[in-house]
């Protein structure tokens, strides 16, 4: 089973992601005038930037693609970093700071999203050249850390209010208790990056093992989530 999972990794997590994304776009009436809408966006936005992600699989074989082959374009570290440890991450912060009630809890999302930006661009041009060789760290770890306060915070909330009661119908809850994990999980896995070589067959198997397992757990639970929850009317989401 591992072997087969291995082997089709690529195709598991697009077809999970496409799924939740698909599964989101056939609830999108019932999540209408929601912040579950903008969060369906986000499902969407991921799948987008997974598959268009495979360009470096085709740019030597694919005509229009020629350019890119033999540049530093050529992998696709720089896309990740700017798309989804920026982008990506920065949206879930809106998600959370749109789901949350008090001012209070509003502003440390919202002061902490515009403090990881500044990392980010810091960090980005501080080593402009690592940016299309491999992932930093720091950010890795700057954005675990971000992910956790939108949930902690979120948490929090809900355990001063009686939403508590209804957690299992809550989209918003399944989200939550997704990407913490999510971020518990792969974050430790960043560090050891430096041993992702060849000759260590054994952590390329438990990375990919790690990251897999993680991807489907996230997916599955956020497609669940979208079918079982009953959305909060008394959220509407403003553009």
């Amino acid at each position: 089973m591992l072997e087969f999972l291995f082997n089709n990794n690529n195709l598991i997590t697009h077809s999970i992601q496409c799924i939740a994304a698909i599964i989101g776009i056939f609830n999108l009436k019932k999540y209408k005038n929601t912040i579950g809408s903008f969060f369906i966006g986000i499902l969407i936005y991921i799948s987008a930037v997974d598959l268009l992600a495979m360009y470096t699989y085709y740019c030597n074989t694919i005509p229009f693609l020629n350019f890119i082959a033999n540049t530093k374009f050529e992998s696709n570290y720089w896309w990740y970093t700017i798309f989804f440890d920026c982008i990506a991450v920065l949206l879930f912060a809106i998600f959370f700071y749109k789901i949350v009630v008090k001012n209070k809890y509003k502003n440390v999302i919202k002061y902490s999203a515009f403090l990881y930006l500044i990392v980010f661009v810091y960090i980005i041009f501080s080593d402009l050249k690592h940016l299309f060789i491999g992932t930093y760290s720091v950010i890795y770890t700057a954005e675990a850390i971000l992910i956790m306060i939108c949930t902690t915070t979120y948490f929090i909330e809900i355990l001063e209010s009686n939403k508590v009661l209804y957690f299992s119908k809550s989209l918003y809850f399944y989200v939550s208790v997704t990407v913490f994990l999510w971020w518990l999980i792969v974050t430790p896995v960043v560090f050891f990056d430096k041993y992702f070589i060849t000759e260590d067959i054994h952590f390329i198997k438990l990375k990919r093992c790690i990251y897999i397992f993680a991807n489907i757990f996230m997916y599955t639970t956020f497609s669940f989530g979208l079918i079982v929850s009953t959305p909060d009317k008394n959220k509407k989401f403003i553009k």
